[in-house]
This record gives C-alpha cells, sequence and structure tokens, in this order.
C-alpha cells in the first residue's frame, strides 16, 4: 500500500529512467515521512507548551506534502528536493531560535540536512548543506556571544519532555533515513541482479543463435558438396539403364554386332565406375561428418589440419554458392605437407576456419557487388588489384615453424577500417548490415583458440585491398 502510495506521486516521465525513479522514490519518501511526523509533533509541542514549535511543525507539514503533490505536477526532482530542505532548515532554525538557541535540542536536527541531502542530492549537495548548518551554528554561537542566551518559549517545567521529544525525533528520523537507504540499496541490488540474469540470458541466446548459424552454413556447405556426387550417381544411372536397354536390343538381334556389344560393355563397366567413384566421394562426406559430430566439443585428438581446412574451406564454398545464387569466387590451398597432425578439438577449430571462411567469402563477394554497381551507374572503379579486373579470391595456407603451425586465411576484399580493427573480436560488433550478423563469430572464435587450444590469432588489413587472420597453435 505504501509503495503505491508512494509510487502516485511519481510523474510518468520518471518511471521508465531507472536512475531518475531511484531518487524520485528515496524524495517523496523523505517528503511523505517528514509530513507525516511534523503533523504528529504538534501534540507534543502544545503539550509542553511550545506554541511556536506547533506552529512551525503545521508549517513543515504543510511545506512537505505541498512539495511532494507539486513534484507530481511536474516540478523539477531537484528544485523539489532543494525547496524540501529549505522550509525544513527554516523550520529547525526557527525552533531551535525559539527554544534556547544553542542549548535547543532542536538546533542538532540541523544536521540532519546534510545527511538528507548526501541522500538525494548527492556528494555536492551534501556539502553545500553541511556548510549551511555550520554557518547557521556558528552564528547561534556568535549571537549569544554578544546578546546571551536566546529565550525559551515554552514551559520551563518541561524542559526534560522537550529535550526527551527532541532526541527520540533525531533517533527516529535518523533510523527512517537509514531504513529508506538500505531499502533502495536491496532495490538497486536486485534490479541490477535481474538486469544481470537477463543480460546473460539474452548473450546464451545469442551465443545460441550463432551456433545454430554456423551450423545452418555447415549443412549448406554439406548439402551442396554431396548434391555433386548424387547428381553424377544419378545421370550415370541414367545413362546405364539407357546402355542396358541398348545392350539387350542388340543381344536379341540375328546376327549380333558383336563390336557394338563390346562398346556398350565398355561404356556400361566406365559408367559403373564412376557411380562408384562419386558413391564413395558421398560417403566420404557423410562418414566425416559423422566423425565430427561423434567428438565431443571439448574433446582433443591428433587431426589433419591440413585436411580440416580442405575440408570446410570447400564446405564454406559450396554453402555460400548454395545460398547466394550470385555468389561469384575462388579460392587458393597453399598446404604445407609436413605440418601433420596436431593435438586439437577438430569441431572447435573446424567452426572457428569456418567462421574466418565464410567472413572472407562474404568480404570479397561484397566488394565484387560494389564494382558491379559502381560499373552499372557509370562509375570508374577505384577498388582494383594491378589490373582492371578484379579476382575476389579466398587463400588458405598452412606452415609448420618449428613446433607452431600456422593457419593464414585472406581475402582480398575490402579490408577492416584502422578506426574499428581493435572491436573486432568483441562480443556482439559486427560490420555487417543489420540481421546479417551476430557479432559472435570472431569472438568465440577468439576464444576457441586462446582460451581453449592456448593459441593465437591476429589479424593483418590494409582497407581496400586485404584483410588476413593468422591462427598459431602448437
Amino acid at each position: 500500500m505504501f509503495s503505491s502510495l508512494v509510487n502516485y506521486f511519481i510523474p510518468k516521465a520518471l518511471q521508465t529512467d531507472h536512475d531518475k525513479l531511484r531518487v524520485a522514490r528515496m524524495s517523496v519518501i523523505v517528503f511523505l515521512i517528514a509530513g507525516v511526523f511534523n503533523f504528529f509533533g504538534i501534540s507534543s509541542a502544545l503539550m509542553i507548551g511550545f506554541q511556536y514549535s506547533a506552529y512551525l511543525l503545521f508549517f513543515g507539514s504543510l511545506c512537505s506534502f505541498s512539495i511532494a503533490f507539486a513534484f507530481r505536477a511536474g516540478v523539477p526532482i531537484n528544485f523539489s528536493i532543494n525547496l524540501f530542505l529549505s522550509f525544513s532548515f527554516i523550520q529547525i532554525f526557527l525552533q531551535a531560535w525559539w527554544g534556547g538557541g544553542l542549548e535547543s535540542s532542536s538546533t542538532v536536527a540541523l544536521f540532519l540536512m546534510p545527511s538528507i541531502a548526501m541522500l538525494l542530492l548527492g556528494r555536492t549537495g551534501a556539502i553545500y548543506w553541511l556548510i549551511i548548518s555550520i554557518i547557521a551554528v556558528i552564528f547561534l554561537y556568535w549571537y549569544e556571544g554578544y546578546y546571551g542566551q536566546l529565550p525559551e518559549f515554552y514551559v520551563i517545567s518541561m524542559r526534560r519532555n522537550y529535550v526527551i521529544n527532541g532526541t527520540i525525533g533525531m533517533m527516529v528520523c535518523i533510523f527512517v533515513i537509514i531504513l529508506v537507504i538500505d531499502n533502495e540499496k536491496n532495490v538497486a541490488y536486485h534490479s541490477l541482479f535481474s538486469k544481470n540474469e537477463e543480460l546473460k540470458t539474452s548473450q546464451n541466446r545469442l551465443v545460441q543463435t550463432e551456433k545454430l548459424a554456423s551450423l545452418g552454413e555447415l549443412t549448406a556447405g554439406i548439402a551442396h558438396e554431396i548434391q555433386n556426387p548424387l547428381n553424377f550417381v544419378n545421370n550415370f544411372s541414367a545413362l546405364s539403364i539407357d546402355l542396358t536397354k541398348e545392350l539387350n536390343e542388340e543381344i536379341d538381334k540375328e546376327p549380333m554386332d558383336r563390336v557394338l556389344i563390346k562398346e556398350l560393355m565398355l561404356d556400361l563397366t566406365a559408367n559403373q565406375e564412376r557411380i562408384n567413384h562419386h558413391g564413395k566421394r558421398a560417403a566420404s562426406i557423410v562418414s566425416g561428418m559423422l566423425e565430427h559430430s561423434r567428438t565431443s566439443a571439448g574433446e582433443k585428438r591428433p587431426t589433419d589440419i591440413n585436411a580440416l581446412a580442405k575440408e570446410f574451406l570447400s564446405l564454406s564454398f559450396h554453402g555460400m554458392r548454395a545460398k547466394d545464387k550470385n555468389f561469384n569466387a575462388d579460392f587458393q590451398l597453399n598446404l604445407d605437407q609436413n605440418v601433420g597432425k596436431i593435438n586439437i578439438a577438430p569441431q572447435e577449430i573446424g567452426r572457428v576456419l569456418l567462421n574466418l571462411f565464410n567472413n572472407a567469402f562474404y568480404a570479397v563477394n561484397e566488394k565484387r557487388r560494389a564494382i558491379e554497381e559502381e560499373n552499372r551507374n557509370g562509375f570508374t572503379p577505384l577498388r582494383r588489384l594491378d589490373s582492371d579486373i578484379y579476382f575476389p579470391i579466398v587463400s588458405v595456407t598452412t606452415k609448420r615453424i618449428g613446433k607452431i603451425v600456422e593457419i593464414i586465411v585472406k581475402d582480398n576484399g575490402n579490408g577492416i577500417p584502422d578506426a574499428i580493427k581493435k572491436k573486432i573480436f568483441q562480443p556482439f560488433f559486427t560490420t555487417k548490415p543489420a540481421g546479417e550478423g551476430t557479432g559472435l563469430g570472431l569472438s568465440l572464435s577468439y576464444d576457441m583458440i586462446t582460451k581453449g587450444h592456448g593459441g593465437t590469432i591476429e589479424v593483418e588489413t590494409k582497407e581496400g585491398e586485404f584483410t588476413q587472420f593468422t591462427i598459431k597453435l602448437s
């Protein structure tokens, strides 16, 4: 119920701003509690015969509630807080003035001002009101030094009651301030915890999206690559059926043309050999993929890095062709036969290579499209190699240097601007248009290489000319 009451006084414009909402809630709580305390303090002031204090308490209660309503109506939050502190200061100072000056229990309440200011306005506001409170106390000290002690406008016999009321009031005020601080600290903590949980959930969802995207690229490449041998199998099977029919017709003839029959048999044998070859090719693709899928993500084993690079480069190339019918690029393999096998998790390194290959093919294809667009619009192409014709190409090089194996992926695309080169391994950073990248591919690849395998991945680039990624594994 109290929370609903507090929310009633907070303008709608502040309810969507977390930082301002926190200060607004604390401010309204202080306004309302000060108004209630002042109102109920009137009876205590009348009990000790301190009518001036009763008037001041009524004034303070009215001001507190009025400021709360003014804040709800749209008065700026800092102005509302300073107005409240100003009225409270006037009320406390006059109570101290009419209650005996420095000896009044109300004088100590002046130092509530910097405490409330610290809570609502921060360090600068607290220092400001601390200086004002100190000046007020010094003024009372100076005044009494010249003119004597200020009169006490209450029944002298009730002095103990006045001191007790003032002391208890101070203790309650300080306790309420601590409660407000503790409550807002807990609210802020739970809000931050909730946001962190939401952020982790979003990050995990994006990581899964990136993994699914990689799986999609891999699947597209497999489907496209396996389509070639299957097409050959289907075509040569159809030819073999026709040859078999023709062979049967020749056998039924009298006399038989033995020369033609031998030619048909040779053709039929050749077709069966081709079917067998391409069938084995399709089987090897499926077998390789099953082998990768059976290997757990973090399990390391001796792996032929040349075969892995060749396989995933082919899958990336065919995947790009399957996804974009207008894709046009080529690739080169420069594989060092002395590399041999290295101890890696092939599934993880395969994902890293697939991501680098996909990015490289994407870069050269985008550059090709841009140049073709320039040509169509009649502009002189600005990005060229040594000749007037741009050949989009991705090269993959492996080499062994002592115990270190290097895998170099280079493309002749548009390169990476120096301004963003340092950001490319950051999570969720992408240079691709919205909807075409999650910004996690290079980040996950960096973690797999550096944290998962203790290697390094470096980028060298020149804007408008090339990008080269170098992976070093031992």
